[in-house]
């Protein structure tokens, strides 16, 4: 379908005037042109306006179609990968910071003396060499990562999954033992001491540690109990597990520290911290106290209960856990954005939800 045609039947979907119509279309094709067309979850050779034309198209009322055009409009965060690859650049220099702060504390001087201190210079950059960097998951962009920090990490430093086989731990620790060797430091200190785990997004932390039926569950007690026993061998016995996400919810920050905090009593042994190259204001989520009225009442009542499932549980309008997300990233949409954007029926589905950003569902389906 052509492009012309395909807004010409949105503006009558939506009752534009003709006046109406040229701004729309000026600030609609911006869009499509610079992020919603590579959206990757698209089928091949499917443009954005086809998608909301036929997104537009399940809705019988025209005060609920101009709701949801309203809520693209205005609400959307669309992040695309340039956008991510930014958010990705920007961790180097926030784990730095916050080395350069506990190293800080570990020599008991001020955080800018630490700048030009040769002992703390020397510990620093032992600290870097002794930092493995985990990719929590296909999302994490752990090889651009590696190329955005060429020179100061080396390939035997990055693991791109946190399953790691017993002959991994060996060959990263006699490449450790190798770089070590040629600088000076005993053989001995051949043992990483900050573990970074890292991961694309988060929208309510539940992945990464929960709380559930009893036991904690979610990476980092997946991490614990698969790695505990190598503190002392490949890993240093007061190791810091140091938790970076890209991009998260102001509610998943909370979650996060919230858990690991109780986590880190419940099961000693590592020591845990977490940081956030951007969290998401909470003024963009959408909940039951949202001003825009309209928007919830569509969102509750345009919503087939047969999307549920084991993994995201009920009512899930707002997405999972109720985050409440108006949000997309570019490879795949959040189940913690509201259904609206995402949710597809199966033919018996009442009423048939149609998705404008259809998603991909991962192994977890915890947010």
């Amino acid at each position: 379908m052509k492009h012309e045609l395909a807004f010409n039947l949105i503006g009558k979907q939506l009752d534009w005037s003709d006046a109406q119509f040229a701004g729309e279309f000026r600030e609609l094709q911006l869009m499509i042109d610079h992020k919603y067309d590579a959206y990757q979850g698209f089928q091949p050779a499917t443009r954005f306006h086809v998608a909301l034309l036929n997104w537009l198209s399940q809705f019988a009322k025209l005060a609920d179609r101009q709701t949801a055009y309203r809520l693209i409009k205005e609400r959307l965060i669309f992040v695309s990968q340039r956008e991510m690859h930014h958010l990705v650049s920007l961790m180097m220099p926030i784990v730095e910071r916050h080395a350069r702060s506990r190293m800080a504390r570990l020599l008991n001087m001020p955080l800018y003396v630490t700048l030009q201190d040769g002992a703390a210079c020397s510990r620093l950059d032992l600290m870097r060499r002794r930092t493995l960097y985990v990719g929590l998951s296909d999302g994490a962009r752990i090889d651009v990562f590696r190329r955005y920090n060429e020179g100061q990490v080396s390939n035997e430093q990055v693991v791109a999954f946190s399953e790691i086989s017993e002959d991994k731990w060996e060959d990263l620790q006699s490449e450790l033992r190798k770089n070590l060797m040629e600088v000076g430091p005993r053989r001995e200190a051949a043992q990483f001491e900050v573990v970074c785990l890292v991961d694309d997004f988060t929208g309510s932390g539940s992945s990464l540690i929960r709380w559930e039926n009893g036991q904690w569950k979610g990476k980092i007690a997946k991490f614990h109990k698969a790695n505990d026993h190598r503190r002392g061998k490949a890993l240093t016995t007061d190791c810091l597990v140091h938790i970076h996400h890209h991009l998260a919810s102001r509610q998943a920050k909370t979650q996060i520290e919230h858990d690991l905090q109780a986590f880190s009593q419940a099961c000693p042994g590592f020591a845990y911290e977490t940081t956030f190259s951007y969290v998401l204001p909470q003024d963009i989520v959408v909940s039951d106290k949202d001003p825009d009225v309209d928007l919830v009442t569509l969102l509750r009542t345009w919503y087939d209960k047969k999307i549920e499932d084991k993994h995201t549980g009920k009512d899930i309008w707002f997405g999972y856990k109720q985050c409440g997300l108006p949000l997309v990233l570019e490879h795949n949409t959040p189940n913690n954005s509201v259904a609206l954007l995402w949710a597809a029926s199966e033919q018996e589905g009442t009423p048939q939800m149609k998705p404008l950003f259809a998603r991909r569902k991962r192994h977890s389906s915890n947010g």
